[in-house]
């Protein structure tokens, strides 16, 4: 799995920005240029190791893939990987919640 190439094909494809029609019920996708400063800046792989984080839901709500390529939302604060909620077998099959930008 390239998260960088399946973040910018979302990106590329307009979801970038946008209501979801499950929890959290809005997404961010974050530029891959970005994703390792804020991967660091949130401490993902000392409070969340195993996950990348690559958007949030403008709050309180990260956007994470795991290793194997599952898609999980975790909280921003309080952030543990017994925390992480399955929402997705992948970054494509996420796009089937997401309201794309026209």
């Amino acid at each position: 799995m390239n998260i960088e190439s399946e973040i910018n094909a979302l990106r590329n494809e307009g979801y970038i920005e946008g209501e979801m029609s499950i929890d959290p019920m809005w997404y961010i996708i974050w530029e891959v240029e970005n994703l390792e400063e804020y991967n660091k800046d949130y401490e993902i792989s000392e409070y969340a190791p195993g996950f990348t984080a690559f958007g949030s839901n403008g709050a309180d709500e990260l956007l994470v893939v795991d290793e194997s390529g599952l898609v999980y939302t975790i909280p921003a604060i309080g952030m543990e990987p017994q925390y992480a909620n399955k929402i997705a077998k992948s970054i494509s099959d996420l796009k089937q919640y997401m309201e794309k930008n026209t």
